[in-house]
């Protein structure tokens, strides 16, 4: 018996086999998984994979791809030796590093969730918020600066301004260049991007306006650069810093970082007498909380500091106005 010879009919294009992507396709598309995280984070979670694979030669586990029980030791393993958010960003890091290469995500199973869940558990503790540098202390520091002349003491006051009149972060302070500084009748216009909740990269705008000499954000911002510009008219191009890095003799060296803007701070308030401790994110705590106590209405905040829920706006306001927006306040009277 002789079969009849197969009839050639062209098979469906969705049924073949998927051809290996070009190699500039391919690493495009590692680019733009990478630029999915913010650089910051992406750095941490490199160090992450780094301290993870080691742990795992050391216990003879497979990192890659990792199985949940080597996770939730892992865990277990550094719990009250590391801080619970080390611990829960460094699953992350492993978790984002499966899902990027298509393999079963490890931290994505019950096993993970339920240590990490017992981990939060077993560490519970009050939230602790920055000090927010409130309008009293605020008023000393920028006097203590009015009477600083030199470069740093004209980049600093601005600074100060500037992050608590717009309620920026400490890294938006660092990323912002002359740039991203637009001119307004009524103040100017700071463009802020590269902040860690902007996925997108459109950034947000924020008004600077005009005020009281002594506590004007706009005159400080233009004074300083005015001075800035007689050291360098190249200190002050678009690309350039807004605040830059100076040395102990004045000069540039490059932008700041944020420990620098956290550093800077500290001091100047020692200097200016106040004993509170104060962190780089006491300017925009500080915005947050005086707003809440002179009645700033919330929606009004959250366009400058770029909160999107009002839970977290809350977070940041802390107890300030407690006792004076008490419910019980003229009941009884």
């Amino acid at each position: 018996m002789t079969l009849e010879p197969a009839l050639d009919i062209p098979l469906d294009p969705r049924h073949l086999p998927d051809r290996p992507l070009p190699a500039d396709l391919a690493d495009r598309v590692a680019d733009l998984q990478r630029a999915s995280k913010a650089p910051n984070t992406m750095r941490a979670y490199h160090g992450d994979l780094r301290q993870f694979d080691s742990w795992c030669a050391e216990h003879g586990r497979k990192p890659f791809p990792a199985a949940p029980e080597t996770v939730a030791a892992y865990v277990a393993d550094h719990a009250g030796l590391w801080k619970v958010s080390t611990l829960v960003r460094r699953v992350a890091a492993i978790s984002t590093a499966h899902r990027l290469a298509g393999e079963p995500n490890p931290c994505a199973t019950a096993t993970v969730a339920a240590t990490l869940s017992g981990l939060r558990r077993e560490n519970r503790k009050p939230r602790r918020q920055a000090a927010g540098l409130l309008r009293a202390d605020m008023l000393t520091l920028l006097d203590h600066l009015q009477r600083d002349t030199t470069l740093a003491g004209w980049r600093d006051r601005a600074l100060v301004l500037v992050g608590w009149c717009a309620g920026l972060r400490r890294s938006e302070l660092c990323a912002l260049t002359w740039g991203q500084i637009e001119r307004d009748a009524d103040g100017v216009r700071l463009l802020v991007i590269g902040n860690k909740t902007d996925r997108t990269g459109e950034g947000r705008v924020v008004g600077l306006a005009y005020d009281q000499p002594a506590v004007c954000p706009v005159r400080a911002l233009l004074e300083y650069r005015e001075q800035l510009s007689r050291v360098d008219r190249g200190l002050v191009t678009d690309t350039s810093p807004v605040f830059p890095r100076l040395n102990r003799w004045g000069q540039v060296q490059g932008r700041m970082s944020g420990q620098a803007v956290a550093a800077m701070l500290q001091r100047r308030t020692l200097a200016a007498g106040l004993v509170r401790h104060y962190t780089g994110h006491s300017l925009r705590v500080g915005l947050v909380q005086e707003g809440k106590l002179q009645g700033v209405e919330d929606s009004v905040v959250m366009a400058a500091t770029g909160h999107r829920q009002v839970n977290m706006l809350r977070t940041y306001q802390g107890e300030a106005g407690v006792v004076s927006r008490a419910a019980h306040r003229g009941l009884l009277s």
